[in-house]
């Protein structure tokens, strides 16, 4: 691992397979686009706990996806039946810069679901997809709370927000097709982490569970499998 840092078991295998989480409702398929142009893993290993780590080792940049299974902790009233959270770093190699790039969670032809909503909240910006059977949420930090890591200092570019008012135009998009997360220039000396997660159990009306279970942090993602 060059952008994370704990233990993890190579996988042979010729190409790496299109990361992704399979749901009652569909495949979300994780895409990564640099500069217009979409790039594919050049390397994958399973992690220990059921996760995968995708490597994206390209001339200019080096890119990691983590997706790791998320131990969501709620009220005793609710409960979802599985989360999954999906936490991508890229940083330019040394003497390069990336101009723009976008981390997508994208629903894959086929999806199964028959109505979606914008669903947001405090520092969430989230989707439902819900049937008969199943409810799903796809959820990711807003552009406010992106624009608050940036004045930490939280692995979010200094250029990101400039030109723009985050929080009265909105800088993640999302629609039925899933969220995608547009990011400006960043330096070499600079590491960009953006992440999604997903929920997903029998659908009960008015049942909030997967909405909370979509609000976390990239810490709280990765601590399942011992990533940093």
């Amino acid at each position: 691992m060059k952008l994370f840092h704990g233990k993890e078991t190579i996988v042979q295998q010729a190409m790496p397979a299109m990361p992704s989480i399979c749901t009652p409702l569909g495949t979300v398929e994780f895409l990564l686009s640099v500069s217009n142009q979409s790039y594919l893993a050049t390397d994958c290993a399973k992690l220990n706990s059921g996760g995968w780590l995708y490597k994206y080792d390209y001339d200019s940049w080096d890119c990691e996806l983590a997706i790791c299974r998320v131990d969501v902790e709620l009220a005793c009233d609710q409960e979802v039946e599985e989360c999954w959270g999906a936490v991508f770093r890229i940083q330019p190699k040394s003497g390069h810069q990336i101009d723009e790039c976008s981390f997508t969670a994208s629903w894959k032809e086929g999806y199964n679901w028959t109505s979606c909503g914008s669903d947001t909240g405090e520092g969430l910006e989230a989707i439902e997809y819900k049937n008969q059977t199943y409810q799903l949420h796809i959820g990711t930090q807003d552009g406010t709370l992106l624009m608050m890591r940036r004045n930490q200092g939280d692995r979010i570019p200094k250029s990101y927000g400039e030109g723009i008012d985050v929080e009265a135009q909105g800088y993640i998009l999302s629609s039925g097709k899933g969220i995608s997360v547009p990011m400006s220039q960043m330096e070499s000396d600079e590491i960009c982490e953006i992440h999604v997660v997903i929920a997903w159990k029998k659908y009960v009306e008015e049942d909030v569970s997967t909405w909370l279970a979509v609000d976390q942090f990239s810490k709280d993602i990765l601590k399942g499998e011992g990533l940093s």
